[in-house]
C-alpha cells in the first residue's frame, strides 16, 4: 500500500494495544514511529516478538527509550516530526500499583507530562491518549457515561490515569492542543497481556490449578475485542476535536 502521508508516533508500541494499533496504521499506509522502553512488567520476549512483526514493515521504526527520559524521548520526537501522536504507554495493572506505586507516578504522570510538553512545543494535528475505565472507581450509576464525575478512584493506577485526563484537559485549554482521551474497558484478543484474566484462567485450566476469583465472583465486566479497539483508535485520529469530519477522513461516509 502506498503511504497516506500520515506520520504517527505511538508510545507503548510493544504493548498489546500499541502493537495492534501500529499494525492497523501501517496497513493503512501511515509512517509509524514506535516508542517503548520494553519494561519487565511482563515477559519482554512477548514485546520483542510483537516488535519483530512490526519491523517487517518498511514504514515502521522503533525508538527504545522511556517516555520518562525527557532528553531521549524528545530527541526521538523531534527527529521523527509526527503530525499525530497516540499515547498508549503506561504502567498498567490495578493490583501491581499496591506494591510498586512509584512506577505509576513515573510512567503515567511524568511520562504523560513529557508527552504533553512535546505536543505543546512541537504542535501536532491530534494527540490521542489512553485512560481506563478504572477511573469510574466507586461510581454506582450504571451504565458508566463519559460525563460522570470520576473523583473516587479505588486504586493508585486509576488515580494516575484520572490525573492524566485532567492534565490533558488543562494543556488543551491553555495551549490549544487538539486532544482525545480513551477509557478502555478490559481489552482482549491475540497477543494479549499475560497478566489479564483470560490468560490467567487459561493457564490455570491447562495446569489443572484452581482459578483465582475476586469478590466471591460477584462482578460483571465489559470486554472489548482488540481489533475493534484498534480500528476505533485509528479512525478517531481523523476526528480532530473542534471540527467536523471532512471528505477524505476515515470517518466520512
Amino acid at each position: 500500500m502506498t503511504g497516506n502521508g500520515k506520520r504517527v508516533l505511538v508510545t507503548g508500541s510493544a504493548g498489546f494495544i500499541g502493537f495492534h494499533t501500529c499494525s492497523k496504521l501501517l496497513q493503512q499506509g501511515a509512517t509509524v514511529l514506535g516508542v517503548d522502553n520494553f519494561s519487565a512488567y511482563y515477559d519482554v520476549a512477548l514485546k520483542e516478538a510483537r516488535t519483530d512483526i512490526l519491523g517487517n514493515h518498511s514504514a515502521f521504526s522503533i525508538a527504545r527509550v522511556s517516555i520518562e527520559d525527557n532528553d531521549a524521548f524528545g530527541a526521538a520526537w523531534t527527529a521523527f516530526k509526527p503530525d499525530t501522536v497516540i499515547h498508549l504507554a503506561a504502567q498498567a495493572g490495578v493490583r501491581y500499583s499496591i506494591d510498586e506505586p512509584r512506577s505509576y507516578i513515573g510512567a503515567n504522570i511524568i511520562g504523560t507530562h513529557n508527552v504533553l510538553e512535546f505536543a505543546r512545543h512541537h504542535p501536532v494535528k491530534h494527540l490521542l491518549a489512553a485512560s481506563t475505565s478504572s477511573v469510574y472507581g466507586a461510581n454506582t450509576q450504571m451504565p458508566f457515561e463519559e460525563t460522570q464525575r470520576t473523583q473516587t478512584p479505588l486504586s493508585l493506577y486509576a488515580a494516575t490515569k484520572g490525573a492524566t485526563e485532567l492534565m490533558g484537559h488543562s494543556y488543551s485549554h491553555l495551549f490549544g492542543t487538539p486532544m482525545t482521551f480513551f477509557r478502555f474497558f478490559t481489552v482482549y484478543g491475540p497477543w494479549g497481556r499475560p497478566d489479564m484474566a483470560l490468560f490467567k484462567f487459561t493457564r490455570a485450566i491447562l495446569a489443572g490449578e484452581p482459578i483465582d476469583v475476586y469478590n466471591n465472583g460477584n462482578m460483571v465486566r465489559d470486554f472489548t475485542y482488540i481489533d475493534d479497539l484498534a480500528e476505533s483508535i485509528v479512525k478517531l485520529t481523523d476526528a480532530v476535536p473542534g471540527r467536523e469530519p471532512v471528505e477524505g477522513d476515515s470517518l466520512s461516509p
